[in-house]
């Protein structure tokens, strides 16, 4: 199965009106991604809106990604490697730093991510 509908399975994505959407117990169906974008994006891409992370993070981490591995927790392992449509986690290689997407999400600030990006380019020298 191809690795986009891998992650829409994952999160449970209702597909209707050309559009897929996210319905969870107790609270309104929210619009995650039109056709148009599931079809010309990536998986990273997706993964990103469905984490709600901005574009600018997903030029970054699209750019970056081979600098990262994609993981998961597992109460019973602890972190495990995966597939990047099943990641929860990207663990930074050089640093060994694990940046947790809903992290990804309290930055809101432009520069701060950019902050983010040159302190761990730096520990890559």
């Amino acid at each position: 199965m191809d690795d986009k509908y891998l992650l829409i399975e994952k999160y449970k994505l209702k597909h209707e009106n050309n559009a897929w959407y996210s319905e969870r117990e107790n609270s309104h169906k929210h619009l995650i991604f039109k056709d148009s974008f599931f079809e010309r994006s990536d998986v990273l891409g997706l993964l990103f809106r469905i984490n709600k992370l901005c574009m600018a993070k997903v030029k970054y981490f699209r750019t970056n990604i081979d600098k990262y591995e994609p993981l998961k927790y597992d109460y019973k392992m602890g972190f495990i490697s995966v597939p990047l449509w099943d990641a929860d986690f990207l663990r930074h290689h050089a640093s060994g730093y694990i940046l947790d997407f809903r992290y990804l999400q309290t930055i809101t600030v432009y520069d701060d991510f950019i902050a983010l990006c040159k302190k761990l380019e730096n520990l890559e020298n």
